[in-house]
This record gives C-alpha cells, structure tokens and sequence, in this order.
C-alpha cells in the first residue's frame, strides 16, 4: 500500500519524511486552504526529496497558466485536481506530469463521475464531498468502494487515522493501491506529527 503525505508547508518535515516509506508528499496550492504554500516553500527542501518520492501539487479550479508555472517552478512530478477541472482540462496536463483526480464521493452514486475521467488522468483519489473540497478529517461509507468498477487505480483519503486504519487494511479492491492522510497526523495545520506517522507506517507493515 502507498502512502501520501498530503498538506506539508515546512522544510523541517520535508527532511524527516524524506527517510520513511513514503510514496509521495503532496503541497496544496490552494489560497484557501490552512495549508497553502506558495511562497513559503523553501525550495531547497524540495530538491532534497529524492526520484522516489513524488512531489506532488494539489490544485483546486486553478488556471493552466498558474498550474504550468507551480510545476516548472517546484519540479512537480505529479498534480493532483481537485475542483470541478473538466476531463479535457486534466487531460491537457497528462503530457507534463502524472494527473491525480479527486472525486469527492457523497453517496455511492458519486462513483459514476469517474466515468467521464477515466482517460483524462492517471489515477483517481477517493476523498469525502466537501464543499470546501476536502479538509473535512471525515470518512465516507468504505463499503461503497465496492461499486467502483473501472479499471483505474485509486486512493483513498477523508479522515483516515490510526484508529480506523485496521478497517482500511480489511479493503479488498484490485484497484486500490493506497492511502492519503493529513488532517489526522498534524500537531497543527501544515505541520505534521512525525511519531503518529511512524506509527501508521509500522501499522502499514503488519
């Protein structure tokens, strides 16, 4: 299973993440989230993250121009979209990183607007509908995984913990492939516990 790091703002847990199975480290770049982060990177910790892990940006409802300029600027190796971007506006990116669609699921019909991306990105993260889109540290029904039938890989993310981790390991999905956590790990916003990750990964290991 992989595992996401998502909202980091500070170079110090870019450096203490950098050692641990982590999969990749995502950056919001969102004016409205507590975790925004342009201008406060320091981009010398972004070039210290190793091939392995993908640097990941997350976009909600951005322009082309803005999203084009944060990957030169940063070296995104993946972007993640996050508002309602049409599958022709994903689909424009796929040539310059890795696309990662949100689909936030509401009920077990919100599985049906994956169909309309399914070749307009290259996986799909699974996160609680929210109309701040995302953030709300809640889970959806897990059991409603089991009406996603494409053959694209996902993530799942929305108030994953430590305490509900044992019943994410009970997921049986050919197609899911891993986890993305945040709200649950931080001491505060953007900064992230360490020892309760550490904790996740051992549980990861089991």
């Amino acid at each position: 299973m992989e595992l996401k790091v998502c909202g980091i703002t500070n170079t110090e847990n870019i450096m203490e993440l950098i050692p641990m199975n982590i999969s990749r480290l995502g950056f919001i770049f969102y004016h409205k989230s507590a975790r925004y982060v342009y201008g406060k990177l320091i981009e010398d910790g972004l070039g210290k993250i190793p091939k392995h892990i993908k640097k990941t940006g997350v976009f909600v409802n951005a322009a082309i121009s803005e999203i084009e300029q944060i990957i030169d600027q940063y070296q995104l190796d993946s972007i993640q979209l996050h508002g309602y971007e049409s599958p022709e506006f994903c689909n424009f990116f796929r040539t310059k990183s890795e696309v990662i669609k949100t689909i936030p699921i509401k009920d077990k019909s919100s599985f049906e607007t994956a169909k309309i991306y399914l070749d307009a990105c290259d996986l799909f993260l699974f996160d609680t509908h929210s109309d701040n889109y995302g953030g709300t540290g809640k889970t959806f029904d897990w059991h409603w995984l089991e009406t996603y039938t494409l053959n694209k890989p996902f993530y799942l993310s929305g108030g994953i913990s430590l305490e509900n981790f044992e019943e994410i390991k009970k997921i049986k999905h050919d197609q899911f492939i891993g986890i993305d956590i945040n709200s649950k790990f931080e001491i505060r916003p953007g900064i992230k516990d360490i020892e309760k990750i550490r904790q996740l990964i051992d549980l990861m290991n089991d």
